[in-house]
C-alpha cells in the first residue's frame, strides 16, 4: 500500500485508499473474504422534481390539444365542404359554395397529419394534383383567346364550332384531372362506401361535363347537370365526417405516446 492509497498489484497502479477496484484495470485491491458479497454502487437516480412532473404533464397536454384541435378542423371543414357541394350548382348562390369549398380545403389541409401518413400524402398530391389541372385549364383559355384574335380578329367571322370544340377538350382534360384531386382529398378518410361515392362523382363530373361541352354546346349548363356529381361529393364528404364524428378515425394509435416519468 503506498502512502496516497492501494497500488494495484496486477498494474502498479495508484488508487484511492477506499477504492475496491483498480481505475485502470479492474483488478480487485482488496481480497474479499469468504462470503461475502461485494455490492455494486448504487445508481443515483434521478429526482422527479414539481418543475419537471409539471413540464411532462405539459407536453402531453400539448400534442392532446393540438390533436384534438386538428380533429375539430377537419370536422368543420368537411361540414363547408359538404355545404359548398351542395349549393355550388346554384347560379349566384354557387360562388358562396365555391368560398365554403375553400375554407373547407384549408381547414382539411391544416389537420391531415392527425389522421396519419396515408391521409397526409394523399392531401399533398392533391394540392399538386390541383395547381396541375388549374395550369391545363388555363392554358387551354389563353390558347383559346389568342387564336380568336388571330385567326378571327374582332368585327370577322365568329370562330367555328371545331375550334371551340378544341377549347372545350382542353377544358375537359383540366376537369379530369381536377376530379382526381377531388377524390384524393379524403380517400384516406373514407370507408368503402365513401370511397364509391367519390368515384361515381367523378365519373359524373367526366359525363355531365361532356354532355354540356360536346352536346349542348353551352359552358353554362355545366352549373345546371353538376348536381349529379356535387351529390355524390357531398354525400361521401358527409360520411367521412361521420366516421370522426363517431370516434372511427383518426384510430388511437395516431395518438402520441405517453410520456412516462423517470422512477
Amino acid at each position: 500500500m503506498s502512502l496516497s492509497g492501494i497500488a494495484c498489484p496486477k498494474c502498479g497502479t495508484n488508487n484511492p485508499a477506499t477504492a475496491r477496484y483498480c481505475s485502470l484495470c479492474g483488478n480487485i485491491l482488496a481480497p474479499v473474504s469468504p462470503g461475502q458479497t461485494v455490492a455494486p454502487s448504487p445508481v443515483p437516480s434521478v429526482p422527479v422534481t414539481p418543475a419537471l412532473s409539471a413540464y411532462y404533464g405539459y407536453v402531453a397536454s400539448y400534442y392532446e390539444t393540438a390533436r384534438a384541435t386538428a380533429i375539430d378542423r377537419t370536422k368543420t371543414g368537411l361540414l363547408l365542404l359538404v355545404i359548398g357541394f351542395v349549393i355550388s350548382w346554384i347560379p349566384i348562390v354557387g360562388a358562396v359554395g365555391v368560398i365554403f369549398e375553400l375554407v373547407g380545403a384549408i381547414l382539411l389541409i391544416l389537420g391531415c397529419h392527425t389522421f396519419g401518413p396515408d391521409h397526409a400524402r394523399n392531401v399533398l398530391l392533391s394540392i399538386i394534383i390541383f395547381v396541375i389541372a388549374t395550369a391545363v385549364v388555363v392554358v387551354a383559355a389563353i390558347f383559346a383567346v389568342i387564336s380568336q384574335l388571330l385567326f378571327f380578329p374582332p368585327g370577322g367571322n365568329l370562330a367555328p364550332p371545331s375550334f371551340l370544340g378544341g377549347f372545350f377538350v382542353g377544358l375537359l382534360v383540366g376537369i379530369a384531372i381536377f376530379g382526381i384531386a377531388e377524390v384524393l382529398f379524403t380517400y384516406a378518410l373514407q370507408a368503402g362506401s365513401g370511397r364509391i361515392l367519390l368515384w361515381c362523382g367523378y365519373a359524373s363530373t367526366i359525363a355531365t361535363s361532356s354532355i354540356a361541352f360536346f352536346v349542348l354546346n353551352d359552358v353554362p349548363n355545366v352549373n345546371v347537370i353538376s348536381i349529379i356529381p356535387a351529390l355524390f361529393y357531398a354525400y361521401a364528404y358527409y360520411l367521412a365526417r361521420e366516421r370522426i364524428v363517431h370516434g372511427e378515425i383518426p384510430t388511437p394509435s395516431l395518438a402520441p405516446p405517453q410520456v412516462q416519468l423517470p422512477h
